[in-house]
């Protein structure tokens, strides 16, 4: 299948539509149609070559500084649930060790998502997903 992708003089490289090739529709002076590959999406880029970057969540300015709080943050659960964790813990054994529940949980959310691998945080991210929308979360 052939897509014609609409893009926009205004913002080089967006792509503001994508439809199949023979269904586009007359568009502003502003816009024009051009041919993209099957897979483009919208979240791509249009490069002036006819090339298409692909979106990567992980290229966006901040993620590497700021996406593994978000996603630990997530991975963490709230703090009740935590306080729950470690009241479960001293009421079972009289303290906090450091291979009981919560230090346990803590330890594997760091693992799983580490601050220097943004590539690692979307995966966790993308797994994390999938579980809440199968809901398995």
């Amino acid at each position: 299948m052939a897509l014609r992708g609409l893009i926009t003089i205004t913002e080089p490289g967006r792509i503001c539509d994508i439809v199949e090739a023979g269904n586009e529709f007359e568009v502003h002076p502003n816009f024009q149609w051009v041919d993209i590959p099957d897979g483009t999406t919208t979240a791509d880029k249009y490069n002036e070559d006819g090339s298409i970057t692909k979106f990567d969540i992980t290229q966006l300015d901040g993620f590497a500084e700021y996406g593994y709080k978000v996603a630990r943050g997530i991975g963490y659960k709230s703090i009740g649930d935590q306080l729950d964790m470690i009241f479960k813990e001293l009421q079972a054994t009289g303290t906090i060790s450091n291979v009981g529940p919560w230090s346990t949980h803590v330890a594997s959310i760091k693992a799983a998502i580490p601050k220097d691998d943004p590539e690692a945080v979307q995966a966790w991210n993308i797994s994390h997903w999938q579980s809440a929308t199968q809901g398995n979360i």
